[in-house]
């Protein structure tokens, strides 16, 4: 988000107006020594600034006095995609401290249906916390109806230890700064040995952020380290599905969703595309999405000949179809639309991402679409 717009108050204020413009996506947490999906953490992406990330737009809500507003909102957000969890699994929320004691975000909480169990609340720490006794009264609050919190960025510096000293969190999540090729480097795996030694003091769970390769996944699970998430197990997507193989899924094999890579496509709402509104200039070049109210999928606009080409019936897939029946009916579809892009949807049916053609015909799809008697 351009945060020195004047409109980012309006694009603000659209969000609070219109909860159906947060789209979450998810990243998998995943045990490090059995290799299989514990959590997930859920980052907001916005449907009115795809390429706008949270931080941008919560320094924007802060500029006009609409921070903590926001952050309900978002918290709002993985409150309902809680539904959507694979059993065993839990939700990580990340919210400030700030928010947290704040009458907004303390409100969506209180609401919660069946209260806040499987859902942690992860602890940034974006400025200084004023009254950690305010604040640790909250969390408890939060404990007793379910929740269970965790501090971010642990190993960054002191003020992030003083988190876990006075929070007393489940998890203690290791800055990613601490996992960069840290099989490579003895201080900073004594530095993870240290503070594993702590959090198990305060029977706390270690989660190693920012695993990229391999090296690193091996080195953190023989130190122990129980927990961890990064591009390595899963980059973040719409969909929450439990088996997420290490070092990525393969095209053509899982479900829908196993080929998400969190990416943004432009999105206009179709009321604004029928009272003539045209996709935005940086749209140029991309197919973009036509969305409903309720943020479904309802048309394509795909560059044609300097213009636009309007699909009004784009073949939409749950993120949970698995992709040889997606790419098997997206082969069904007339030769003037057999090369468009599936719209791959939330299990609600919001559209969540794009996926290309030759995507779901990787070459085990491929195999298995033109075998005989498939």
């Amino acid at each position: 988000m351009d945060t020195s717009a004047p409109s980012d108050r309006d694009a603000v204020e659209a969000v609070l107006a219109d909860p159906t413009l947060i789209r979450p996506v998810f990243q998998p947490i995943v045990d490090l020594r059995r290799s299989d999906v514990r959590g997930y953490e859920m980052l907001a992406r916005l449907a009115n600034d795809p390429a706008g990330t949270p931080p941008q737009w919560l320094a924007a809500a802060e500029r006009h006095g609409l921070g903590n507003a926001l952050e309900a909102s978002f918290v709002a957000a993985g409150i309902t995609a809680r539904e959507h969890l694979p059993r065993g699994t839990y939700l990580s929320i990340n919210v400030s401290p700030g928010a947290l004691v704040s009458d907004e975000v303390r409100a969506v909480l209180d609401a919660a249906p069946g209260g806040l169990d499987r859902l942690v609340l992860e602890v940034t720490e974006r400025k200084p916390v004023e009254d950690y006794d305010t604040l640790a009264d909250v969390l408890e609050r939060a404990r007793a109806a379910g929740a269970r919190v965790a501090v971010d960025d642990a190993g960054a510096g002191y003020a992030s230890l003083q988190h876990v000293l006075r929070l007393r969190p489940e998890y203690v999540k290791l800055d990613r700064g601490l996992i960069a090729d840290a099989d490579a480097d003895p201080a900073k795996l004594a530095l993870i040995e240290a503070v594993g030694l702590f959090a198990a003091r305060l029977d706390a769970s270690l989660v190693a952020e920012g695993i990229e390769r391999r090296a690193e996944h091996e080195t953190l699970a023989g130190l122990a380290v129980p927990l961890g998430q990064g591009f390595l197990f899963g980059r973040p997507g719409p969909s929450l599905v439990r088996d997420v193989p290490v070092g990525g899924a393969q095209a053509g094999s899982g479900a829908l969703g196993s080929l998400v890579d969190g990416g943004a496509p432009p999105v206009l709402d179709a009321g604004l595309l029928a009272a003539g509104a045209e996709p935005p200039g940086r749209a140029r070049g991309q197919v973009v999405v036509v969305v409903d109210r309720e943020g479904r999928p309802a048309g394509l606009l795909v560059p044609e000949g300097g213009g636009w080409a309007h699909r009004e019936r784009p073949l939409a897939a749950s993120v949970d179809e698995p992709v040889l029946s997606v790419a098997r009916r997206a082969l069904e579809r007339p030769p003037a639309t057999r090369l468009d892009p599936v719209c791959a949807c939330l299990p609600d049916g919001r559209f969540a991402a794009l996926v290309g053609v030759e995507r779901l015909l990787g070459d085990d799809a491929e195999s298995a679409l033109f075998r005989p008697g498939v």
